[in-house]
């Protein structure tokens, strides 16, 4: 089919796997024993490769070996694209033996590897383990499917019974060839000598080993075959073997061998006997001498019955494909029949052969490699397709910007991922210091290595420096020839390590193997653009084999070829610096057709040094476009095949909801596919592609194909603008170049951008943070943790992409489509590698409706990565326009820049209803997503509201996002924004209302808070929001504020909040009723602010243990009764709720006489007692009294619940004398205890007894006092000050009992009490004196007061008048003055002065009695007289 001559004609490129773990090997030393004869042998660096055959296993899928033999080292490297595997690496040496030839052979469950040496046979079985073989089980543990064949390799590889020493009878070896029997029972190993060829045949059972000798039968002695050659003129060495190879036909083994007179033999192992025998120069028409020219002379097996030989003649040389066939005229003989190909003109260094190709490998003599195949399926092929090999790092691209240090510019291009190897760098690092000082690469990360290189070049920056001052310039100029020469130590060794030494066809793959000296590379096939831009070769056949897929259209195959023709011309002759001004330009988002028109007119006008294009290769170019006769339909062919998502398609992948508003119609489709939600981590256990160099071949392929695109599309667009000029650079097909430009641009970027392989830091909270917002749930970590953790610090990003997320998706999208099991069916690099390539081109491209890119590249928290990549694409693309601007939101808000999140998220909110991405995390959780999906699926449009709810909802968890960032400022403006969307009477509106207000309260802005909570349209809300403003408040401090605010409308609120937490706070640390009185002061309601005060000293009493519990309580019923004198006289009272007690007695109360309870609605009447300012004022006195005695006695808990009576006591007894008589004036309890207490302390200090009197006295109010020297006098006049306060008017009752306790305690009784005495009731006083046998002072205090009564002093008695005619009569005490003289009269008789008492008082009353007797006939006569006049008056009258 044409399709099939296209594929076996389309050229192959190179793909290097890069940014791999550094190779462990298994070194194994063999030791036969033998001699050395490394320096009697010139050996070259050989080697090959292997494949395995079986494609139906994971486990064998895409799987080979290649190997490098150089002297006595065999180097086995095991490869895998699937599978992951550990201890790959084997490195044979063989002591002092060189290592002639290298085979290996497949088994069912082994691999067989033989070996021959110049000295030596080899044979070693690796097993394979293959899942399922023995029909157990299906499955094996993940660690045994990524073993290698060789994880199990140790020193019994040593054994003898693998390998046998050969007998060369003292001549060396040139040649080798061995071979396992199909059966796997024999080895065979055919050794050419100079002038023998040996035959070992090995059991591979036992190891036994028989030698044998090819040779024909000669009938006459050696020396007489010597001489017959020399008279021939056949000498020895035309004789001598220079290729072998075995084969196998229907059970017979034969050798094939070629001879250096390029003779081909065939042998039979059996007889040993030649079979069958051709000349290969004498059919091949060249006149050659029939000995070997310049090169060496290869064979190389295809089949047991086809083989391939490189033929190398004097002046030429050809590739000569024999085939083994029966012969016509003998039944049981073999013929040789060949078909020669002529070869190029060029040093062939390694070739290989299939049934349909042959691949070779060339060197020039300048020392360049190329590789070329030619098909061997159709006499009209296209000769000798060369194959595009990878150019090694171009020192060109290296450029230095004016201002950035050669350090940064240097090690950003040598360690880019990739581009440099770590054996590279470590050892160009070893040759810059001139240094043997070796370490481990493998221990080494890229991070360390780039510190170490920086340190060895500023180590010969300042050798070079430490002796001289050098300017700023200089030390560039220094710096950047120093790195420029480390640069080029890293491209010597990079140069050398790279150098091809042979290849392999790896037929089950349909790929080559090229095996590099430290490496090896893929090659694989190239599509059609790639074939056309970096080959071009032979594009008129090219035309004929690509028509198929042009509709089959011939002329539209020409035109297009012939277009891919110019372009490729201008990709040639546009340079590499112009080339890199339009990457950079793009990058810096310039307008393309901007940069095309600078492009253009600086290669065609040129600068100072002319134009960069001479005017006849634009005249080609005009002339070549002008012989396309369809020049417009192959452009749009051209972009056609540019184009990765067709515009007419339907969505493909994931599109959960893909609105499209039009004519207020929806256009929903919903195609639900796994790939895009693929969550499976990359695990070694068998993906297509799936191990570290299968991702790594696969992104370097993706890397390529996006290079070669962007090349043909700005190639195409300067043709364009050639072509069109200016002003017809609006067309369509302008356009959408100018579209594909910028998209393969955003390719190329995404696989070259370097990233961290490892999470960045913050990487956990940013992902708990969009969690806990709802905004990113489902997501899978970016991070594979088997494939980072090889020592590469950074990866790029398409690289992280495949190894988390990207293949796994394209493997989806591959099954989808193509309805194939990956694991089943037979794949090779054609449809398996270029259809993945395309599905992850699809996911990367940027107008693709796959979220799966922009997806994981969020969850990377690379925030600079992401926001470039954003930047990229903001200018051009409007698809996915809204994610992006979230993302680049997020990622903004990450990096602490919310003023510019803000502005994003708000301008992105319209999009939830129109962006798949958006619409599934943002509504993912929510109620309206199953809404919104169930009338999308009935095609209903989506009204206002439900686009009005998804806004709610967007607003809402960003504003979560924002919380969770502590950017309330932000949450502030997100909030405004939500209520400007929504309208008065919305239910949504004071959810964001509440929001803004508690963002203002946390950030302190408390008057806007005031604000917010007053506009709620809410007033549950209003109240939750006052309560929060009140508690807030109040906890930092700021209660003038909260004074200040109007609460118009909220004023019982509130005041009921303040009161709740008033009570509800601990009455020890409560400053609530204090902010609660000033409040209702402030609002002059002085009644309640009383009423405030009162509770919080009830609550003093009742809950408060504090030792200043007392002093507030004192304080707070003081200023409660100071706001009750400012109310009305009306409404001075308060009322309490019954505590304690209280209720007790209270219910006592209620019983009637008969003991039964009153009813309930009495009781709860009751509840309330209405307090005066009396009561309070009692409560006051005895607060104070309580907090008095508080500093003397300890519990005073336990007199807090005392009568005031007892309390006075109490305090009488501790000496409190003035704070007894206080608590007195509030209660009617009798004060006479006190002061015969304080009677008591004054006699005892005038007695001296109670050496403590000025401590007591000190605790009572002697403010009004004068101060006395000595503590008695003091505590008499103190005692004087009190009685004299406190005596009720025409009461003796204190001092009676004064006089009372001084005389009980036969105390003197001070004058200035006998004085007052005597003022207010000298009868009684009389009377105590004698009660207390106090006998010659009631003598005294009676003679006094009976001249008193006569007229003498009666001013300082209590007598209104003396004993007069015209005064009333006085009442005398007679029976106290007859008991006083008495008594006086019986103590007479034994003390003199007794009895001059009893003498002188007798006296007196006689006087007074005589005085009484003559006042009353005075009276009697007075009266008498008139009388008379009276009754003379009434005569008269």
């Amino acid at each position: 089919m044409p399709t099939s001559k296209l594929h076996a004609n389309m050229s192959y490129r190179e793909v290097i796997p890069k940014n791999l773990s550094p190779a462990e090997w298994i070194e194994v030393k063999i030791n036969t024993g033998t001699q050395s004869t490394l320096q009697d042998l010139k050996t070259f660096e050989t080697s090959g490769g292997y494949c395995f055959k079986s494609r139906t296993n994971v486990q064998t899928r895409n799987r080979f070996i290649y190997w490098r033999a150089y002297q006595d080292m065999l180097e086995l490297a095991e490869v895998s694209l699937d599978i992951s595997l550990q201890r790959n690496h084997l490195r044979l040496r063989f002591t002092d033996s060189a290592v002639l030839n290298v085979s290996l052979t497949e088994q069912a469950n082994s691999i067989t590897l033989l070996v021959v040496t110049v000295s030596s046979v080899h044979r070693y079985l690796f097993p394979l383990n293959i899942a399922g073989q023995d029909g157990s089980s299906t499955t094996f543990p993940e660690d045994l499917l990524s073993q290698s064949i060789f994880y199990d390799v140790s020193e019994k590889i040593n054994d003898p019974s693998t390998f046998y020493v050969t007998d060369g009878f003292g001549t060396m070896p040139n040649v080798a060839v061995s071979y396992l029997s199909q059966n796997s029972q024999s080895a065979y190993f055919a050794v050419a000598y100079q002038s023998k060829l040996l035959l070992h045949v090995m059991n591979c059972v036992t190891g036994h080993t028989v030698t044998h000798e090819v040779k024909e039968p000669h009938l006459m002695p050696r020396f007489l075959s010597n001489l017959k050659g020399a008279l021939t003129g056949r000498s020895e060495t035309l004789e001598a073997a220079t290729a072998m190879a075995f084969s196998e036909i229907e059970g017979d083994l034969f050798i094939l061998v070629l001879y250096r007179s390029n003779e081909l033999r065939l042998w039979s192992v059996d007889s040993l006997q030649t079979v069958a025998s051709i000349n290969c120069s004498a059919g091949s028409g060249h006149g050659g001498s029939g000995a070997q020219g310049s090169q060496n002379n290869q064979l190389r097996k295809i089949s047991d019955q086809n083989f391939c030989l490189f033929i190398s003649h004097d002046n030429l040389a050809e590739f000569i494909c024999v085939s083994i066939k029966p012969d016509a005229d003998e039944a049981s003989g073999l013929n040789l029949v060949q078909n020669s190909v002529a070869a190029p003109q060029m040093n062939l260094v390694d070739f290989d052969a299939t049934s349909t190709h042959i691949w070779a490998l060339w060197s020039n003599a300048e020392g360049d490699f190329h590789v070329s195949a030619i098909y061997l399926g159709s006499n009209n092929s296209i000769k000798w397709v060369s194959a595009a090999l990878e150019p090694p790092p171009d020192r060109y691209c290296l450029t230095m910007e004016q201002g950035v240090d050669p350090r940064e510019s240097y090690c950003s291009y040598i360690f880019h991922p990739g581009r440099f190897d770590r054996n590279v760098i470590a050892k160009a690092l070893y040759m810059f210091r001139r240094v043997n000082l070796q370490f481990d690469v493998k221990q080494l990360s890229m991070s360390v290595l780039k510190e170490q290189v920086c340190q060895a070049v500023e180590d010969e920056i300042q050798n070079e420096l430490k002796d001289f001052v050098v300017t700023d310039e200089e030390y560039l100029e220094i710096s950047t020839r120093l790195w420029d020469r480390f640069y080029s130590c890293c491209e010597q060794y990079h140069i050398k390590f790279s150098e091809p030494t042979g290849l392999a066809v790896l037929g089950g793959m349909d790929a080559v193997c090229l095996v590099r000296r430290q490496s090896f590379a893929l090659l694989r096939p190239c599509e059609v653009l790639e074939h056309l831009l970096l080959i071009g070769e032979h594009n008129d056949e090219v035309a004929t084999y690509v028509a198929p897929l042009f509709r089959n259209d011939p002329e539209m195959a020409k035109g297009f070829v012939d277009l891919m023709n110019v372009v490729t011309l201008l990709d040639k002759v546009i340079s590499e610096d112009i080339k890199m001004d339009l990457d950079k330009q793009l990058y810096q988002r310039e307008s393309p057709m901007d940069v095309i028109a600078k492009l253009v007119a600086r290669i065609t006008m040129g600068d100072d040094n002319g134009p960069m294009l001479p005017s006849s290769c634009l005249k080609q170019i005009h002339q070549e476009v002008q012989q396309i006769p369809n020049l417009k339909p192959a452009m749009e062919m051209l972009l056609d095949v540019l184009c990765m998502i067709d515009p007419d398609a339907p969505p493909h992948g994931k599109t959960l909801i893909d609105f499209k508003l039009a004519n207020s119609m929806i256009s929903i489709a919903f195609n639900f596919v796994d790939y895009s939600l693929s969550t499976r981590f990359l695990q070694p256990s068998g993906a297509l592609l799936g191990s570290e160099y299968g991702l790594s071949i696969l992104s370097e392929t993706v890397k390529q194909m996006a290079t070669i695109r962007f090349s043909v599309c700005r190639n195409l667009l300067i043709l364009q603008y050639l072509v069109y000029g200016q002003k017809g650079m609006d067309s369509e097909n302008v356009l959408t170049n100018i579209n594909y430009l910028n998209s393969y641009y955003t390719l190329v970027w995404i696989a070259e951008t370097p990233i961290s392989s490892s999470t960045p830091p913050g990487f956990e909270a940013s992902m708990q943070r969009l969690s806990r917002a709802q905004l990113f749930s489902g997501y899978t970590r970016p991070y594979s943790s088997h494939l980072r953790n090889n020592g590469n610090d950074q990866t790029t990003l398409l690289s992280l992409f495949l190894q988390s997320k990207g293949l796994f998706s394209a493997l989806s999208m591959l099954l989808k489509t193509d309805s194939m099991q990956l694991e089943s069916e037979q794949l090779n690099l054609r449809q398996s590698l270029l259809e993945l390539v395309g599905y992850i081109n699809k996911m990367l491209w940027p107008e693709s409706p796959i979220y799966v890119f922009p997806e994981w590249l969020f969850g990377t928290c690379h925030h600079i990565i992401v926001q470039d990549y954003v930047r990229i694409l903001s200018s051009w693309c409007s698809v996915k326009s809204h994610a992006r601007c979230f993302m680049l939101a997020a990622s903004l808000l990450d990096c602490g820049e919310a003023h510019k999140a803000v502005h994003l998220f708000h301008e992105t909110a319209t999009g939830v209803v129109k962006d798949d991405f958006l619409f599934e995390h943002v509504l993912k959780n929510t109620p309206l997503y199953c809404k919104l999906q169930e009338s999308v699926t009935r095609g209903e449009p989506i009204s206002a509201e439900d686009r009005k709810l998804a806004i709610v909802h967007y607003y809402l968890k960003v504003i979560q996002l924002f919380e969770q960032h502590s950017a309330l400022d932000y949450v502030i403006q997100l909030a405004e924004m939500a209520i400007s969307v929504l309208q008065q009477d919305d239910p949504q509106l004071p959810m964001f209302q509440s929001i803004v207000f508690n963002n203002h309260l946390q950030l302190g802005h408390y008057e806007e808070a005031y604000c917010a909570l007053v506009y709620n349209a809410d007033t549950s809300r209003r109240k939750d929001c006052l309560r929060q403003l009140v508690i807030t408040l109040f906890q930092s401090k700021c209660l003038s504020l909260l004074m200040q605010f109007p609460y118009i409308g909220l004023q019982d609120e509130f005041e009921s909040i303040v009161e709740s937490r008033a009570r509800s706070m601990s009455i020890d640390q409560n400053e609530v009723y204090n902010f609660l009185y000033a409040f209702h002061t402030n609002k002059g309601n002085m009644r309640k602010a009383a009423t405030v005060m009162y509770e919080q000293a009830m609550r003093f009493q009742v809950e408060s243990d504090a030792p200043n519990a007392l002093e507030k309580r004192c304080s707070s019923l003081l200023i409660c009764l100071n706001s009750l004198h400012l109310v009305d006289s009306r409404y001075r009272w308060i009322a309490k709720p019954k505590i304690g007690d209280e209720r007790v007695s209270s219910s006592m109360d209620q019983n009637n006489d008969v003991g039964e309870p009153k009813d309930d609605d009495d009781k709860n009447r009751q509840e309330v007692i209405v307090l005066e300012l009396a009561d309070i004022r009692r409560e006051l006195v005895h607060a104070e009294a309580v907090h008095e005695l508080s500093h003397f006695c300890k519990d005073v808990a336990a007199y807090e619940r005392s009568s005031p009576e007892e309390l006075s006591y109490l305090l009488a007894s501790c000496g409190l004398y003035t704070a007894a008589l206080k608590l007195s004036r509030g209660h009617s309890f009798s004060v006479l205890h006190i002061f015969e207490s304080l009677t008591a302390a004054c006699n005892a200090a005038t007695e001296d007894k109670d050496v403590d009197a000025w401590n007591w006295l000190q605790n009572n109010d002697m403010a009004d006092l004068p101060h006395r020297s000595n503590a008695a006098d003091m505590a008499w006049t103190l005692l004087q000050k009190l009685v004299v306060d406190n005596e009720a008017k025409d009461s003796t009752l204190i001092r009676k009992s004064v006089v009372q306790r001084l005389l009980v305690l036969n105390a003197f009784v001070p004058q200035w009490l006998i004085n007052s005495y005597k003022l207010s009731h000298s009868r009684e006083l009389l009377q105590l004196f004698v009660k207390h046998n106090r006998l010659l002072e009631a003598a005294d205090l009676g003679c006094e007061m009976i001249a008193g009564m006569l007229g003498a002093g009666s001013e300082y008695f209590d007598f209104k008048h003396s004993v007069n005619v015209t005064n009333p009569q006085l009442c005398f005490p007679i029976n106290t003055i007859d008991l006083l003289l008495y008594a006086l009269k019986i103590n007479g008789k034994e003390d003199i002065e007794y009895e001059m008492a009893y003498v002188k008082l007798e006296e007196e009353v006689n006087r007074y009695i005589e005085t009484i007797k003559r006042t009353t006939e005075d009276k009697i006569s007075m009266a008498i007289l008139q009388n008379r006049e009276e009754r003379q008056q009434q005569l008269i009258h």
